[in-house]
This record gives C-alpha cells, sequence and structure tokens, in this order.
C-alpha cells in the first residue's frame, strides 16, 4: 500500500490492484480498468484512452488528460485547454514538478524507502515511483482527478514495480 503522510497523520493512500482503491481525505474511490472506471456517489468517472493520453471524464464530461512525454521519464495533467495543470520531470534524485509557466512547484526526492516532498511537506511510502507519487500529492489538481491519475499510473502503464 501506498501512504501520503504529513508527518502526523495518513492523508492519502493507494491500494494498487484490481480494482486500485484510492483515499484522499475522507474521499474514496474504487478504480478499475483499463479503461477507468469508477463511480463515487451519483457521479460516474471514466477514463479514455487515445493517442494523446487518457482523458479523464465525469458523467460524459471531459476534465481532464493524463500524457507520459517522451521516455515515459515525465508526466502531465493537462485542462481542457491543453494547458499543463502539472509537469513532472524525473532527475536522478527524484522529480522536479511545474506549472503550465515552467515554475517549479516543489520537488521529490528518493530517500530510502520514501519519498520526501518539499510543497506541501509530505512523506511518500510503498513505492518508488516518483511520478506516482506526484499525482497524488498535487494540490494542483482534484481530489478524483488525483486519485484517477494514480490508479491509471498503476493500473494502465507497463510499470511492473512501484
Amino acid at each position: 500500500m501506498v501512504e501520503v503522510r504529513d508527518g502526523t497523520r495518513v492523508v492519502a493512500s493507494l491500494r494498487p490492484g484490481k480494482p486500485c482503491r484510492a483515499t484522499i481525505g475522507p474521499t474514496e474511490m474504487i478504480i478499475g480498468g483499463p479503461p477507468l472506471i469508477s463511480q463515487l456517489g451519483d457521479t460516474r468517472w471514466t477514463g479514455k484512452d487515445g493517442p494523446s493520453g487518457t482523458t479523464l471524464e465525469r458523467e460524459g464530461d471531459r476534465v481532464a488528460r493524463i500524457f507520459p512525454i517522451g521516455d515515459r521519464a515525465t508526466l502531465g495533467v493537462f485542462d481542457l485547454d491543453g494547458i499543463a495543470m502539472l509537469s513532472v520531470h524525473t532527475t536522478p534524485a527524484g522529480a522536479n514538478v511545474t506549472d503550465a509557466a515552467a515554475r517549479l512547484l516543489r520537488t521529490l526526492a528518493v530517500n530510502g524507502d520514501q519519498i520526501v516532498a518539499d510543497h506541501p511537506s509530505l512523506v511518500v511510502t510503498g513505492t518508488h515511483d516518483v511520478l506516482l507519487a506526484s499525482v497524488l500529492i498535487a494540490p494542483e489538481l482534484s481530489p478524483e482527478v488525483r486519485m484517477l491519475a494514480a490508479c491509471e499510473r498503476v493500473l494502465v502503464t507497463e510499470k511492473k514495480e512501484l
């Protein structure tokens, strides 16, 4: 299980598998796939794969797009206008997360069996995948998009080891 801690408590978690279970705060989503599908209360969420990535939809309305860039050492989450809400680029030590203007939002560093983020100050355990950790902790994204993007990372990609 992947857990995100703020120092005193678990603020998010991800249980990889089929289905994938993700929790952020009081909200839990059970996500199946591929293709991604989840029901949260009366709201149906889906993820449709295409040549430009996975488009996330809420009740059939597009919400965001997730796209692995290049050699999959980077990942982007884009709004409906194609503007990056979040871009993650791996580094030898971890990852840098930037916004649409390429401003640094946060860095993640692999520290033993943990991934440490600086803004917000969080610790991720249960994975070495900095791309997964980056989307799971991203306050720029709604909790539902974060959970869907994290489960998309573990369900759809070919990555075998978290």
